[in-house]
């Protein structure tokens, strides 16, 4: 219960509250934190399955979220951002099975989130990303 709270319920009822300032003129990106297990194609490892289903229960209410914000505001765009490895408490309990190169440090995977809001067009529609602007399958 806690987990599709955290990682499905809150970053909607985020934007639900957001919706009350948006303008149709203003453009308006939105990142919210989702993971590449929420992939289900890209599921090759199993287990995980709370984190799993609740990170693709968040991938589906964006994509309903973006549906529904585009019918009223054309110049929203909504990505379902995954960091890649972070190097937080979160990650610490299987970061020995993660190389070195893959274990990115906060202010890295911050920098990624800020370049890609930067670089991706305003089209109405969800993107699911990874760290580098990667689009990951559904």
């Amino acid at each position: 219960h806690r987990v599709f709270t955290a990682n499905a319920v809150v970053p909607i009822l985020w934007i639900k509250e957001l919706k009350q300032v948006f303008s149709k003129r203003d453009i308006c990106k939105i990142a919210i934190l989702s993971a590449r297990v929420g992939s289900i194609s890209d599921n090759r490892l199993g287990g995980w399955y709370s984190y799993r289903a609740s990170k693709s229960a968040l991938n589906m209410l964006l994509k309903t979220s973006a549906i529904e914000l585009n019918r009223k505001y054309k110049n929203v765009k909504l990505i379902s951002f995954h960091p890649g490895t972070t190097d937080t408490k979160l990650s610490r309990p299987f970061q020995s099975s993660v190389s070195r190169d893959k274990l990115f440090p906060a202010n890295f995977v911050a920098t990624k989130l800020m370049d890609l809001m930067r670089k991706t067009d305003v089209d109405g529609e969800l993107s699911f990303l990874d760290w580098a602007g990667v689009p990951i399958e559904w």
